[in-house]
């Protein structure tokens, strides 16, 4: 029978048996339903389940979590476009098993990928996607794993679910995650006035992203991004720009335009859906290596975060 709501387990581990008591009787149990099982975690873990399902091996899709969506909104969207392939019209549940990738993260990146974790349980509530998280106590800190018992409803042991009684609403963890402050602007950045002049405002973008590194190609880009945040802003603020940590900063700060649920942006538009507030800061984050936003007092500050060249270099854009 078929789920109609997403489920979204945990499931903590410290040995290689504890991850196959795991990970086996899930993978097995898709597959003997005819259900779709996608996993995505390291090579060792793969090799480690390939190697335990024997005949089996080939019977299901994997990937290496490194590269299964590098930032946070792509892999949300890399899950739920799994999910558009694999069952709409197909009467079957779909599974993921997806091991997130912790070690040599920033605080920032770490906040960011928790926040996505507890995302996608609005994000992807209306699938019925059974997904199961792994961490490993080996490589994942203490307060790593309470933190993911305050992302996932459940927490699996061999193929027992257990309600985590530290499970946080989703809405109320990202503000949690959003009371962080943003670093300070710095005195140096170049500023221009928001007053409704679009030619003015992509002038000042590309060429103030070209002083400070970025090709002509990768400036225009960043314009694509900041258009499509103006939606939620109006004509009576600034648009700044600098240069941080080998990445170009652009942050638009107005009086706020319309209601933005914390998890704008994360699911990719749908052709046969109507469009939601949202949908084209789903662009804004494909674009940008990272997308900050904060309200207060009706007031909102979008921070978007685009790779100069230098970061470039290294395979960051």
């Amino acid at each position: 029978m078929t789920n109609v709501n997403f489920r979204h387990d945990a499931a903590v581990y410290g040995s290689d048996d504890e991850f196959l008591a795991m990970a086996v009787p899930f993978v097995v149990g898709g597959l003997d339903l005819g259900e779709p099982v996608l996993v995505t975690t390291t090579p060792a873990n793969i090799d480690l389940l390939r190697s335990a399902l024997g005949g089996r091996a080939d019977d299901f899709d994997h990937a290496e979590t490194a590269y299964f969506g590098r930032r946070p909104p792509e892999r949300a969207t890399e899950f739920f476009r799994y999910w558009q392939r694999r069952a709409p019209g197909s009467g079957r549940n779909v599974r993921v098993l997806a091991e997130p990738l912790w070690a040599g993260r920033t605080e920032r990146d770490v906040r960011a990928w928790r926040r996505m974790e507890s995302g996608l349980n609005v994000v992807l509530a209306d699938t019925n996607v059974w997904m199961i998280c792994p961490y490993d106590t080996r490589v994942v800190s203490e307060e790593g794993v309470a933190h993911a018992l305050r992302t996932h409803p459940a927490d699996v042991r061999g193929t027992e679910s257990i309600p985590s009684s530290e499970y946080v609403d989703p809405v109320e963890y990202a503000h949690a995650c959003d009371s962080v402050p943003l670093p300070e602007r710095p005195a140096d950045a170049a500023v221009l006035p928001l007053r409704g002049d679009l030619n003015a405002l992509r002038r000042f973008i590309v060429g103030t992203a070209v002083n400070l590194g970025l090709s002509e190609d990768t400036a225009a880009m960043l314009t694509v991004a900041v258009g499509e945040t103006l939606a939620f802003l109006r004509d009576d603020g600034h648009v700044a720009m600098w240069l941080d940590g080998g990445a170009v900063v652009c942050e638009l700060s107005a009086a706020a335009s319309g209601d933005l649920g914390p998890f704008a942006g994360f699911r990719p538009p749908e052709v046969h859906r109507s469009a939601e507030t949202g949908d084209g800061l789903w662009i804004t984050r494909q674009i940008c290596e990272a997308v900050d936003i904060r309200t207060s007092r009706g007031v909102a500050v979008f921070r978007l975060h685009i790779s100069g060249p230098r970061t470039a270099e290294l395979g960051r854009w």
